[in-house]
């Protein structure tokens, strides 16, 4: 198998064919002054497996541009199969329509995957596992997902962690706080949100949670705004947690999140390597390798 770490993953993607035991075969590219991409592959692909690695964030439509490219110069070239890792995929949200005539852009992004070429899908944590399954089958894109929770909480045990609460922001997502609770071994609930009619502000606590002098951890597929872990945070620590974590698989880094999650007590936030930034403290690289093994 050929292992090409996009420009968006290079770190990852080094790493994964070091976890595969092949030379990585990085891509050579540039951004012209107008913003277009150029892409060239470095490495005859003809009846080749090919694994691209590329997150799509920050600069969510460069980098899914660019994973095109070189999707599509592969198969232009012959490879045999064309395996898009895409650690945090784009666009995953919009992944069903709730307003008529709205554009719904998980569709689209499949079937620009498939026209280029690409034979599987690799993702972590996508947002609804259960929606992209609909939107797969409709599609000549095998989907794969993969869950990078047990080892956010394999980390957060060796950092003193074991035995605390894992908690979801909300009932959609309790499948996260049970699968890490599974590590972690000291239960698991979810949030429910209540708004107050006059006011409008949104509170979030865990009904029936003697939670004081325990340590807890809310987990999340991703980390945006903040808003939503900021509150679940505070609520844990109004409630007299003892220590909050804050955990997901991928952080966006948008301006003020940091600041406003670690305002409501997070200690500590940590994160994946699917987009790199200071809170990537977990690899995401065997859980890829040991998937493309399974493939090749």
């Amino acid at each position: 198998m050929i292992v090409i770490p996009g420009p968006s993953s290079l770190g990852l993607g080094w790493r994964v064919a070091e976890r595969l035991g092949v030379e990585p075969t990085p891509v050579e590219h540039r951004v012209f002054p107008d913003g277009e991409s150029y892409i060239k592959l470095t490495k005859p692909v003809a009846g080749e497996d090919v694994a691209i690695v590329q997150t799509t964030a920050p600069n969510p439509d460069m980098r899914f541009m660019q994973l095109l490219l070189m999707a599509r110069t592969a198969k232009d070239f012959g490879a045999e199969n064309i395996v898009a890792v895409v650690p945090y995929l784009a666009y995953a949200r919009q992944d069903k329509r709730f307003t008529e005539l709205e554009a719904l852009s998980l569709d689209v992004i499949f079937g620009l995957l498939e026209a280029s070429g690409v034979t599987d899908l690799v993702t972590i944590n996508i947002h609804n596992e259960a929606s992209t399954r609909g939107v797969e089958a409709k599609h000549g894109v095998r989907f794969h997902n993969l869950s990078a929770v047990p080892l956010l909480a394999e980390y957060l045990k060796k950092e003193h962690f074991d035995g605390a609460y894992s908690l979801s922001p909300d009932k959609g997502a309790i499948y996260i706080a049970e699968a890490a609770s599974k590590v972690l071994l000291g239960g698991y609930n979810f949030f429910e949100k209540t708004r107050d009619r006059k006011t409008g502000e949104i509170t979030m606590a865990v009904k029936d949670l003697d939670i004081k002098g325990r340590k807890a951890v809310v987990f999340d597929d991703m980390i945006s705004s903040g808003g939503t872990m900021a509150k679940a945070v505070e609520a844990l620590t109004q409630q007299g947690a003892e220590r909050v974590a804050a955990a997901c698989t991928h952080v966006l880094y948008m301006p003020g999140a940091e600041e406003k999650i670690r305002k409501a007590g997070a200690d500590p936030i940590i994160a994946t390597n699917t987009i790199e930034t200071p809170f990537s403290r977990v690899s995401v690289a065997g859980l890829i390798a040991d998937k493309l093994r399974e493939l090749s």
